[in-house]
């Protein structure tokens, strides 16, 4: 499918677009998903140019948007660090988000997570 096929297929599932001018002068996309959250609000989820797709959660007592989640993929990355103790440690927690360059693709990520959402019925 084409960038263009997945925008259509999105609005079939009955999300909207809300993309402010400045959100798309920046290279944001902002979709309003046909839920709601546990207060009552629109699931909103956005994909950026930068690379990042992202779930934006808004605040039920001013309506703005304050808090957000990313929906890219982790992985694991090594870190290592010097302890007080002078030791060297090593391991593998810390995480990192794969970024998304092609908009195509974010967009397919997020059809595919509109449509999981519709299915559970839930946020």
């Amino acid at each position: 499918m084409t960038e263009k096929q997945y925008e259509e297929a999105l609005y079939a599932l009955g999300v909207k677009n809300v993309t402010t001018n400045r959100q798309k002068n920046n290279g944001t996309t902002m979709f309003e998903l046909p839920l709601t959250d546990n207060f009552n609000t629109p699931l909103t989820i956005s994909e950026h140019k930068s690379g990042y797709i992202r779930r934006q959660m808004l605040s039920k007592t001013d309506r703005k948007y304050h808090t957000c989640y990313q929906l890219n993929p982790t992985y694991n990355i090594p870190h290592q660090s010097i302890g007080q103790d002078g030791k060297l440690y090593k391991y593998n927690g810390c995480k990192a988000r794969t970024l998304i360059w092609s908009r195509k693709t974010r967009l397919k990520k997020l059809f595919l997570y509109t449509i999981k959402k519709l299915n559970d019925g839930k946020s």
